[in-house]
């Protein structure tokens, strides 16, 4: 057979006395890989090409050590996709990055060498299997996409199909495929491609001859990096589906998303459904629904695009995908869908041009791979206390100027070697330990926000975690940095800063503990509502009570609710214990009519959060109208600070409530959000003093002089008043002398269990 030189040419690359690396396509047939290696040493033997050494690579074997001792490594031929799977599973692509030795690709290896792979059917069942896989990554050794044995294929069918003309040409619009004779070859050196030999090119349907030579391939040597980078710096899959019959074709897939595809054997549902696994569980259900063919399909011809972005969680970090579809141009029947990974576009904040989270994560990852134990620094957390009030009284314009001024200040006091916005007001940064004395973060910690007309102080609060082990990740470091600054806002004392210590981390893992314990606490009946009685002023009779919530542990006992109310409000979970507590109650009190005995009204409260949750909400007067009760056994208490948050929908369903006759009750009056713009725009029944007016009560005339005159406004527009907190005989005595209604407050009752509640009510 004639070989057009290859030998010869062979000769100018070949070291002296050659150690052999000998890559055949599949390690498991260990005779026939004997057999065929030996034939390739023969050959070479005959062309006076010396091996000193020859090694057949296994799986067992480690890549990168095999390849770093050869100087020649030979990819046998044999059946292409079982070497490409082979080659991808022990990491050869990646081993061979950098390799200043000679590769010869026989067949298969020729093939697999390819930048972008181009597997033509071999064996009966693939030209029809859906599930074949034609297209994938390969070594990126070169970009010429090789079909071996021109001859032969000219006149081969797969699967009652031509090869040639049925196949590889369908295939080939868009690539460029060069069919060889047998014998012939490509030689790539230093970004230079030569071919030797007799072949084709097959491109877009037509096949024209190619010359030997110089060639120019599909992407040139300058071009090829450029795609490279570009697709893996986010491109972790390219497929596309056929509309109909929902199978996929892959197109490009990274690496880490191998196992979606080969275990949903390529079906588009299948594979959504694994992918959607992968998200944060919040996102996964809504995916499934906005994937559908017809969902894209759908929106494709009413927006011309369809574009969704999801998160996927992962030690260092959330990252941020976007998963695109597209029509494809003149095939109809099929949609190319895209999965990026959008994160490093949000590397950096547009306001601040500092890092934004992603990229703040990422580079102080790398900052600590690079840290010595005995260098001291410390991440800071910082947030600007109070900026919404900033940006109410002054506007978002200088709002924003704010946050330029935080991280300038930032800069200026401690000096950062890194620093990002994560969010709002809260920035990160990491600093020299030297830069940490008490002073600077005091001046930096106490701003004074100016412009011609406006002189505003406000502070930032900062959380400072010292980084005495830099094999603990960001996330953890950064995670007690938050802990610390938390720990300002929740106490009293007068501070700015706080540096993080293990007794924090207690706090948020009992926090962490009772909030995945919850839901099997409430199947467990550990919730219970207590009912703290509530007195007329005068008589002292009971006249009603409020419910409250409380949690018998089975481990840990009797729980405080200020240790597990506020985690439940900040994941939301609030309107599971409020549709609790209002079962509860309207149960309790359909029990005593039913028994004949006495009942009072109850009143629940309503967080801001309920009023958001439309379903509870509309749900609230049916549970009422299913039982055997009068609507005004139930009273419901909103929160002063919460009804001034309140949009126009919320203040809707409160006044549907009252149209129901279910009283509605305004807490902590005089807490420090009062207005009597509250007063104004809805008519609540019942306006309970806050506890804080009512310990003033003997020690400060101001105080005494204000509950006088909100027990008279309210009685001047039609609501009573109820007394909050009332402990001693002093106290009570001037309320009923300020002609206050009602007194709740422990001189009277505490809060009591349900069956305690129920005695005294006899």
């Amino acid at each position: 057979m004639d070989n057009y030189g290859f030998f010869d040419e062979l000769k100018t690359e070949w070291p002296k006395d050659a150690k052999l690396l000998y890559v055949p396509c599949n390690p498991e047939k260990v005779k026939e890989n004997g057999k065929k290696r030996q034939i390739i040493l023969d050959i070479f033997a005959s062309a006076n090409l010396s091996v000193s050494e020859c090694k057949t690579l296994t799986e067992e074997d480690s890549a990168n050590d095999m390849v770093a001792w050869s100087d020649v490594i030979f990819l046998a031929s044999g059946h292409a996709p079982s070497q490409l799977a082979f080659m991808k599973r022990i990491g050869l692509k990646e081993a061979l990055s950098g390799y200043d030795g000679v590769i010869i690709g026989q067949g298969a290896g020729a093939m697999n060498a390819a930048f972008y792979v181009y597997h033509t059917p071999e064996l009966e069942g693939e030209a029809v299997d859906p599930n074949y896989v034609r297209f994938s990554d390969g070594l990126d050794l070169t970009n010429i996409q090789i079909i071996p044995h021109r001859d032969y294929i000219r006149e081969r069918s797969v699967d009652g199909l031509n090869l040639i003309d049925d196949i590889v040409i369908p295939d080939s619009f868009g690539c460029k495929f060069y069919l060889i004779s047998d014998g012939s070859y490509f030689k790539v050196k230093n970004g230079e491609t030569s071919f030797f030999g007799k072949g084709e090119v097959i491109e877009d349907g037509v096949i024209y001859p190619v010359k030997p030579g110089k060639i120019i391939p599909f992407m040139s040597y300058v071009e090829q990096p450029v795609i490279r980078s570009l697709i893996s710096e986010g491109y972790d899959m390219i497929f596309a589906v056929e509309k109909n019959e929902e199978r996929c074709e892959v197109y490009h897939l990274d690496m880490s998303f191998w196992g979606i595809f080969t275990e949903s054997r390529f079906d588009y549902k299948e594979i959504c459904k694994r992918l959607s696994q992968t998200l944060v569980k919040e996102e996964q259900e809504i995916f499934l629904e906005q994937v559908r063919i017809s969902s894209i399909q759908e929106e494709l011809a009413k927006r011309g695009e369809f574009v969704r972005t999801v998160h996927v969680d992962y030690e260092d970090g959330r990252r941020a995908k976007n998963i695109r579809a597209k029509e494809v141009p003149g095939y109809p029947d099929w949609l190319m869908i895209i999965y990026i990974d959008i994160t490093s576009v949000l590397d950096y904040d547009w306001m601040t041009d500092e890092y934004a989270r992603t990229g703040f994560l990422d580079r102080a990852k790398l900052f600590l791979s690079e840290l010595h134990r005995d260098d001291h620094y410390s991440l800071v957390f910082a947030n600007v206390k109070g900026l919404k009030a900033v940006n109410e009284l002054f506007g978002n314009q200088k709002g924003d100027l704010v946050i330029f001024q935080t991280r300038d200040a930032l800069r200026k006091y401690l000096h950062p070697v890194l620093m990002g916005r994560l969010e709002g007001d809260n920035f990160a940064l990491i600093t020299a330990d030297e830069n940490l004395v008490e002073k600077n973060i005091k001046s930096m910690c106490r701003q004074v926000f100016r412009t011609e007309s406006i002189k505003y102080s406000y502070e930032i609060y900062c959380g400072i975690f010292r980084i005495t082990n830099p094999r603990v990740g960001i996330s953890a470091i950064l995670d007690g940095a938050k802990l610390a600054e938390k720990s300002i806002r929740n106490n009293k004392r007068n501070q700015l800063f706080a540096y993080y210590d293990d007794s924090m981390k207690e706090n948020y893992v009992k926090q962490r503990f009772l909030l995945s314990d919850f839901e099997r606490a409430l199947a467990d009946n550990e919730f219970m509502p207590y009912y703290q009685p509530i007195v007329n002023a005068k008589t002292g009779e009971i006249v009603s009570a409020e419910m409250l919530i409380r949690w018998q542990h089975r481990d840990l006992g009797m729980v405080s609710p200020g240790d597990f109310i506020p985690i439940i409000e900040s994941e939301g979970k609030t309107a599971i214990l409020d549709k609790f507590m209002l079962e509860s109650g309207i149960d309790f009190i359909e029990r005593c009519y039913a028994a004949g005995k006495m009942a009072v009204p109850c009143a629940i409260n309503l967080s801001r959060v309920d009023f958001y949750d439309s379903l509870f909400m509309e749900n609230i007067f049916e549970s009422i109208k299913g039982k055997k009760i009068e609507p005004a056994m139930v009273r419901f208490e909103v929160t002063e600070s919460a009804y001034a948050d309140l949009e126009t929908k919320a203040l809707e369903y409160l006044g549907k409530l009252k149209k129901h006759g279910i009283q509605i009750l305004l807490d902590d009056y005089g807490s420090g959000m009062s207005s009597l713009s509250m007063l104004e725009t809805f008519d609540f029944d019942i306006i309970k003093l806050d506890i804080g007016f009512i310990r003033k009560i003997g020690i400060n005339k101001k105080s005494e002089s204000i509950i006088i005159s909100t027990i008279k406004l309210a009685h001047s527009i039609g609501a009573k008043v109820t007394a909050e907190g009332v402990e001693n005989e002093k106290q009570l005595k001037f309320l009923q002398d300020a002609d206050c209604d009602y007194i709740q407050g422990f001189y009277f009752y505490k809060p009591l269990p349900e069956a305690e509640f129920e005695k005294l009510l006899k």
